[in-house]
């Protein structure tokens, strides 16, 4: 089958999936599975647990379930705990090691350790200022922090609850956490709701890039920040905690008020519990885990006007003059595509955007301070009197999928879209 008739499919399935959560969905949740029962740990020589999670019973819902699963979990630092689990037999798709450096798990060992101990029914891994517990069938854990004994995280269920056990599919991974009704949860970017970060309970949380204008509600833009922050009221005393789970995947995610949901399409469970106990101390664990902001040069805190449509430089010239006349002070000027020749990378519309007359405009607002930016986008025009197009082809940078050429549906119709940039071909990506 052809990559564009396959990934036409895939969008196709996908839009279906994603194009709404309803508040049926929400209020009353299908129980897909059963659950995994833990039948092996044992210590690891850097200090982690691993552990091997057998399924109870098998569901046709979404494919069969995957039968063997490996857990680890690992105190990495004094405020930050690691609990993964993933296919025990396969590798499935992770964020990559070297985009986000980070402890890679013990390699899979494809088969159930033998420790001749019967497993533990309830056990404890403390670390510093984190507890991890589990409950071995089905299986379940928590997390707690020490210092004021607040579950900031248990997925274990029973009946009266709306969601249910671990689910471990190949296209479908489900897990949920308990919560108090004092929790506020702010955070799973990035989208249009119309609360802005702070969570509502039976809203829609989709976690599904799209290039999509945000005057609409309820929609996912640009990205995926699948971590929340939680702050509750302790005697009197705010504390704050926060949950990552590092998974690119497409992803639902419910709030019910009492409990969250992750519905994933794929990847791996990959959680990342940061003990806070304040809001800055959770931005500071964070942000030591994924990377600090980078320092931002002073002009860009300054007035950006960026928008689609200035269909050639005059428009940009007359904008900017207007904003001269209204007395807004204005640090940089944007363009979309709109100056690219035909929506082609790294190219000027020579009637719109004649290059002499772009280089006059710039002397013009750099001469008072101001910056101009142009976007690039990451989708390469298919046109064979493209050169960029044709170095691409011919350095073979381009995504593929079973040995054919990926085409990506973009703004530029009928593009193919780069893969993540080597030193040799960084200049085809934008």
């Amino acid at each position: 089958m052809c990559s564009l008739c396959l990934s036409s499919l895939l969008l196709v399935l996908l839009v279906l999936c994603f194009s709404g959560v309803s508040s049926a969905d929400t209020v009353n949740p299908t129980i897909i599975g059963k659950g995994y029962r833990l039948v092996s740990i044992q210590e690891t020589s850097d200090g982690g647990l691993l552990g091997h999670l057998q399924l109870i019973q098998n569901s046709k819902v979404y494919g069969p379930d995957i039968p063997l699963l490996q857990l680890y979990i690992k105190h990495e630092t004094q405020d930050r705990l690691r609990v993964h689990i993933t296919d025990a037999q396969k590798q499935r798709w992770e964020v990559p090691y070297n985009l986000l450096p980070r402890e890679q798990p013990p390699s899979l060992t494809q088969t159930i350790g033998k420790t001749g101990k019967k497993p533990i029914t309830v056990s404890e891994y403390s670390g510093s200022e984190l507890i991890f517990t589990y409950i071995s069938d089905p299986f379940g854990f928590a997390v707690k922090r020490k210092s004021d004994g607040q579950v900031l995280f248990n997925s274990s269920s029973d009946p009266k609850d709306p969601y249910g056990e671990l689910v471990f599919k190949d296209q479908y991974l489900e897990i949920s956490t308990s919560l108090p009704k004092d929790a506020s949860l702010y955070g799973l970017g990035e989208n249009s709701q119309p609360h802005g970060i702070k969570l509502y309970p039976n809203d829609p949380y989709t976690l599904f890039t799209t290039d999509v204008s945000a005057i609409n509600l309820n929609t996912d833009l640009y990205g995926s920040h699948p971590v929340y922050m939680d702050l509750r009221n302790v005697g009197g005393q705010a504390y704050a905690h926060s949950g990552l789970l590092l998974n690119s995947n497409g992803m639902d995610v419910f709030y019910r008020g009492t409990s969250l949901t992750y519905k994933v399409i794929g990847g791996v469970f990959d959680f990342y519990f940061f003990a806070g106990p304040t809001p800055l101390g959770v931005v500071d664990q964070y942000t030591s885990f994924v990377g600090r902001p980078a320092p931002m040069p002073y002009w860009s805190l300054g007035f950006h006007q960026c928008r689609w449509g200035y269909h050639n430089l005059s428009v940009v010239e007359d904008v900017v003059e207007n904003y001269k006349k209204a007395q807004i002070p204005l640090d940089v000027i944007w363009n979309d595509d709109d100056h690219m020749d035909g929506h082609k990378d790294f190219t000027l519309n020579p009637k719109n955007y004649p290059r002499p007359k772009l280089l006059a405009f710039l002397d013009k607002i750099h001469s008072i301070g101001m910056k101009y930016i142009v976007i690039i986008d990451p989708g390469i025009g298919v046109n064979t009197s493209y050169g960029v197009y044709q170095r691409g082809l011919a350095n073979d940078v381009f995504i593929k999928y079973e040995g054919c050429t990926l085409l990506g549906a973009s703004l530029a119709r009928g593009c193919k879209l780069s893969r993540l940039p080597q030193p040799e071909n960084c200049i085809l990506v934008g």
